[in-house]
């Protein structure tokens, strides 16, 4: 299957360049169309072995590629200087620029294309999406802007965007803590010798004790199975290098990293735990955090956290304020890493469009 490409200038000289799966398949007059956020180092050519499987769900399925990555319009060293601050509130603007770039992402593409819009009743047509790993931090990031749009692009959101995916949320990119202390191997003395180890570390299959225990003690963050290949072992080095970027990894995602956590609370309190804020903007949103049993347990606890919120209040997780607010659940897959997409892609399309219906 060949893979479709394009560009969407959302302002200025700022574009944004996406691969996506396109219309064969489909029926014109309903498709959903999921647009897939990629995370730290990997670009979104890490999801084209979903596109095969998108017609069997009457989805297109579209890979955006973050500003810096491939062909989308690298950040400006004035936007740069945002990320670059020692200032939290440089930081919340950083990361409200990026989410509101995400949403006329969004608004530009579901416009340009003319995509149905979702239809309640039928359950088809509009918008998902499905933010991966640091990904999150802008999916997310886009969801706590809301109240920047105009009443015009709000009005054409609503009409589009259903439900939005989190899966394997990044702690960082949540704002969430380790489930408990641990010692990691990723902080080597080169940048080239931990990117090499955060690729085969973040790629690898983890067992756990008990994934639903919500004890911290029956996760396993650091040390995966060695009885079973990583996500990329299977893979050529041309394969791996066409969805990696060392450089982004090693600068502006690793640079994201150092935004202090309450950041990006503040952020998933406001996007998803606010009552008032959720009943005016997209009141009718789904949310729902995944994550692989078979990946690390840093991706497993922020499931369990969301499930905790749930369960009980969730200013327990997220602080002050927070309260429930929106259609919100936390699945684990019953099986899968952090690659699942990559190593069972039909499986896993499958297993997303079955929480979006959930």
């Amino acid at each position: 299957m060949s893979t479709i490409t394009g560009t969407v200038k959302i302002a200025g000289d700022v574009e944004f360049f996406y691969e996506e799966s396109g219309l064969s398949g489909l029926d014109p007059t309903n498709y959903t169309t999921v647009v897939l956020v990629h995370g730290m180092g990997f670009s979104g050519a890490v999801f084209r072995k979903l596109f095969p499987f998108g017609a069997e769900h009457n989805y297109r399925i579209v890979s955006l590629y973050r500003r810096g990555y491939g062909l989308s319009t690298p950040w400006s060293e004035e936007e740069l200087g945002l990320l670059q601050s020692s200032d939290g509130e440089d930081h919340k603007a950083y990361l409200r620029l990026a989410g509101l770039q995400i949403i006329k992402f969004l608004l530009t593409f579901a416009a340009s294309q003319s995509i149905p819009r979702y239809s309640k009743e039928q359950k088809t047509g509009g918008l998902i999406l499905l933010g991966w790993s640091l990904g999150v931090a802008y999916s997310n990031g886009a969801l706590a802007n809301l109240d920047a749009l105009t009443t015009e692009e709000l009005r054409d959101l609503e009409s589009y965007l259903h439900t939005a995916i989190y899966y394997d949320a990044s702690l960082v990119a949540t704002g969430l803590q380790s489930p408990r202390p641990f010692q990691s191997s990723l902080f080597a003395p080169t940048v080239e010798e931990r990117w090499e180890i955060f690729k085969q570390w973040v790629s690898s299959f983890f067992a756990h004790p008990n994934v639903h225990s919500h004890d911290a003690s029956d996760l396993e963050l650091v040390h995966p199975r060695q009885d079973k290949p990583g996500s990329l072992q299977g893979l050529s080095d041309e394969e791996v290098a066409q969805m990696t970027s060392m450089q982004m990894y090693a600068t502006h995602d690793a640079a994201t990293l150092v935004i202090k956590a309450e950041v990006f609370a503040v952020l998933v309190r406001r996007a998803l735990f606010d009552k008032q804020y959720a009943s005016q903007y997209l009141p009718d949103l789904k949310v729902r955090f995944v994550c692989g049993t078979e990946s690390s347990g840093l991706f497993v606890h922020a499931v369990n956290e969301i499930r905790r919120c749930m369960d009980s209040e969730p200013s327990a997780v997220f602080g002050e304020g927070a309260e429930k607010a929106r259609d919100l659940r936390g699945t684990y897959l019953e099986r899968g890493n952090h690659f699942v997409f990559l190593d069972e892609p039909q499986w896993a399309l499958a297993q997303f469009k079955a929480v979006t219906e959930s």
